[in-house]
């Protein structure tokens, strides 16, 4: 499909917006995150002079190394994704690192840290103005904001020039009470404007889209509801496993990994009303006024909404792949869900009857996160008689996420030269084909947003608060069964499939299937 982007008409509006003069702090400097993820991302931010001159970076870590040794380390990192960079550039990027290590838990690092940043701040002229990344274990994020406070590293209410902000990665809580006294520690120190709670699948550019398809486009949402759509399926699917992250996955299980926050937040892009204007407040109150809507679970009859499994051994083209119960750092007992299948209903005007079809899993056939959209069969089709012998499939709209970025419609067409036979075609808009290098990734859009004060896409303590009222029953049920018992609702599936049985047979119960080709 070949779209022309017509900037001459959208001059206003597709302008590059470039952040203000700012320093910028992570915690967990020397962690996995920062090397994949956060470096490379601010790198792209200052090579795409989004980022101004006037900037620093300062990693925060209790691995000791000094500054050279970090500029190695950011060197290393950023070679590794960004591979047109020329040599200026990433000097350039280098000589505006810093670090410091130092505990988390101890006013001499923090110190140290308040020292750097002063240094840097008159060395690169940035006006006071910091952004801090807690990208640590989630037990630390209430420590390190009240010793930024503490060491006056942060003041509430700070949210204009000089500006400090601070992003937190999730999970943010492990249930209602954790988040709710998460909450509670942080707005000691920091005003929730000042907090960018932070989703990385909203820093998506198709998941952005998904807003600007609906209600910029005048052919799609006058049919955005019970009238026209039977359904709405969410996949995300992983081909990989654990992995390190074994520590972390047995504590939590993939219910908290994934839906309480990057699903439900894709269904709320859905299934949200218009908001009344593009201001961080409108869109996310309509986010919440969605998830609040959600019908809660019937824990008496939750089989009927919701199923788990777990990967067993399997294959893939070359290797064996281990059970979950044998990798690394997981108990040989564990009942962990690496797999789940879910329906919500939805208790509003817009979406009664309409049935959310959600499925979540680790060792799956490949990696794919996609929302389709299904829209009714046509109530009496002239095509479906015994002498055409052909069944029309319904429309769908398909946002895929990743790896590829698209939407796709699905409809019917006449295929050329029979006398009148149907088959279904797709027409694609793939965002790399169409926009190429001009897409950033999704940490680098949600770091520039932070710097430029927009909470859009960032979760507020509200929604934090009411996605965990809807989670937290079903997590208490489950926690509160014997090993027996959990075994028994525990289904298992071979890794390198497209999961449980029961996972399949979940949806077909109700006269519909998975739509993951």
């Amino acid at each position: 499909m070949k779209i022309k982007v017509n900037s001459k008409d959208n001059a206003d509006t597709c302008q590059i917006v470039t952040g203000s003069p700012c320093g910028y702090v992570i915690f967990g400097a020397s962690g996995d995150l920062t090397r994949r993820k956060l470096l490379p991302a601010v790198f792209s931010l200052f090579t795409r002079k989004k980022i101004p001159d006037n900037f620093f970076l300062v990693g925060f870590a209790r691995t000791r190394m000094d500054d050279d040794a970090f500029r190695q380390r950011v060197r290393d990192a950023i070679s590794q994704t960004e591979g047109k960079s020329s040599q200026t550039e990433i000097d350039a990027f280098i000589m505006r690192c810093f670090y410091v290590a130092g505990g988390y838990d101890q006013d001499e690092g923090y110190l140290r840290l308040r020292n750097k940043i002063k240094e840097a701040e008159i060395q690169f002229s940035t006006g006071g103005n910091l952004v801090f990344h807690i990208a640590t274990p989630p037990s630390l994020y209430a420590t390190i904001v009240t010793l930024l406070g503490k060491n006056q590293l942060v003041r509430r209410g700070c949210t204009t020039t000089p500006f400090q902000r601070v992003i937190i990665e999730k999970p943010f809580g492990r249930d209602l009470a954790s988040s709710v006294q998460l909450n509670k520690d942080l707005l000691i120190h920091l005003c929730d404007e000042q907090i960018y709670r932070i989703d990385h699948y909203l820093g998506k550019e198709t998941v952005q889209n998904i807003l600007i398809f609906r209600f910029a486009n005048q052919i799609f949402e006058p049919s955005w509801n019970r009238n026209y759509i039977d359904h709405v399926q969410i996949t995300v699917a992983e081909d990989i496993g654990v992995g390190h992250r074994a520590g972390y996955f047995e504590q939590a299980g993939l219910l908290r990994d994934m839906f309480q926050n990057h699903i439900l937040q894709l269904a709320t892009l859905v299934g949200m009303e218009p908001p009344v204007d593009l201001s961080a407040d409108s869109i996310r109150d309509e986010r919440v006024k969605f998830m609040k809507s959600i019908r809660p679970f019937d824990l008496d009859n939750l089989q009927g909404q919701l199923i788990r499994g777990q990967y067993g051994a399997g294959k893939d083209d070359v290797l064996s792949i281990k059970a979950y119960r044998e990798e690394q750092g997981v108990e040989a007992t564990s009942c962990v869900e690496t797999y789940f299948a879910m329906k919500l209903q939805v208790d509003n005007g817009r979406w009664q009857g309409v049935p959310f079809y959600i499925q979540a899993g680790k060792r799956l056939q490949k990696k794919l996160t996609r929302i389709t959209v299904v829209f009714n069969k046509v109530p009496h089709c002239m095509f479906n008689t015994k002498r055409s012998g052909f069944n029309p499939a319904p429309n769908r709209l398909i946002f895929n996420i990743q790896p590829q970025q698209a939407i796709s419609l699905l409809f019917q067409a006449k295929v050329p030269g029979s006398k009148m036979c149907l088959s279904s075609l797709a027409m694609e808009l793939d965002y790399h084909e169409t926009f190429g290098e001009k897409m950033d990734e999704d940490y680098s859009t949600l770091i520039l947003d932070c710097m430029l004060g927009d909470q859009t896409l960032f979760w507020r303590k509200d929604s934090v608060e009411t996605s965990w009222k809807l989670l937290t029953p079903v997590l208490e049920q489950w926690e509160s069964c014997n090993r027996e018992a959990k075994k028994d609702l525990l289904h298992g599936y071979i890794a390198g499939g497209w999961g449980p049985e029961a996972g399949q047979r979940f949806i077909e119960e109700d006269g519909r299937t998975w739509f993951i080709e």
